[in-house]
């Protein structure tokens, strides 16, 4: 019988596959934060991973970010709200607000199926976006 993963092991897997679905997913649209098309760009998050576990993997809290944005802006969040209420609404933004300060203790089983549900979107090009009842919420 295989040794489970560690649970740092599946969440940094976790977190690959569900950036590469924000990436996906986002791919024709510009950056959140500053409106830009460029070459390279990240999952970013409004909401920190370090201060907000509960929204690592939800999918209103994390958008296409350029790199320029998402490493070297420190006022970078102002555009990505602005921009984030025109995608999602204000209502969806002052409810990542509000839930920014929860914890969240992943286990190995959501942390798998995140694994599997991301890879299987990614794999059969399916992005959720003009379905609002078929996006996940983690």
């Amino acid at each position: 019988m295989a040794k489970a993963q560690s649970i740092p092991a599946l969440t940094k897997k976790a977190q690959e596959i569900f950036n590469r679905y924000i990436r996906h997913r986002d791919r024709l649209e510009p950056c959140i934060s500053c409106g830009k098309f460029y070459d390279q760009y990240d999952a970013g998050h409004y909401v920190p991973v370090k201060g907000g576990s509960y929204l690592r993997f939800n999918e209103w809290n994390v958008h296409k970010e350029c790199k320029r944005c998402n490493v070297f802006d420190q006022f970078h969040l102002v555009g990505y709200r602005k921009r984030l209420i025109d995608k999602i609404g204000a209502d969806a933004v002052e409810w990542l607000e509000t839930n920014r300060m929860q914890v969240k203790k992943w286990t190995r089983e959501e942390l798998n199926q995140i694994i599997k549900t991301y890879a299987d979107r990614i794999k059969n090009d399916h992005t959720g976006n003009n379905s609002e009842s078929e996006r996940f919420y983690w």
